[in-house]
């Protein structure tokens, strides 16, 4: 008796478990894939100076990068604010050095929000991106792009 009671119970916990992730969206979907696209448009945007990529990727309205700075005299540490628009201007022309990206985590939220944490990789130094994104009149656009960059020996 006892044992058929925990049969019935594990088929009761497995259904349940099979019913919860019936209904998970398949992380290849339209929105995932256009979050990526708009984080690649950054990334190679940046890499090639092509500001019309730039644009595609960032809300150049409302967008911003946050930085840590380090102020040279005293070594104190600050937080940096940039609009979008003036950084996109950072990149006026195609690198000469070969540059590398990959996405390491994606979560969107209610297909209007997203959050990209990306690797970003030059000969000199290695980035870590995350990348804040808004869903606004049907197009994905960086609103925050906060990260952190550490020199290669």
């Amino acid at each position: 008796m006892i044992k058929v009671k925990l049969l019935a119970m594990a088929v009761a916990f497995i259904s349940f478990l099979l019913s919860s992730f019936s209904h998970a969206e398949a992380l290849t979907g339209k929105e995932y894939q256009a979050v990526i696209n708009t984080a690649y448009n950054y990334f190679n945007g940046a890499a090639n100076g092509d500001q019309k990529l730039l644009s595609k990727a960032f809300d150049q309205e409302f967008g911003h990068v946050k930085m840590i700075t380090v102020n040279k005299d005293t070594g104190k540490e600050t937080i940096s604010t940039v609009p979008l628009k003036e950084f996109s201007g950072y990149f006026k022309k195609a690198t000469q050095d070969t540059w590398t990206a990959n996405i390491l985590s994606v979560d969107i939220v209610d297909n209007k929000m997203a959050m990209v944490k990306l690797n970003f990789e030059t000969p000199k130094t290695h980035y870590i991106d995350y990348l804040v994104m808004y869903k606004r009149e049907n197009e994905w656009r960086i609103v925050n792009k906060t990260f952190i960059a550490k020199k290669k020996s």
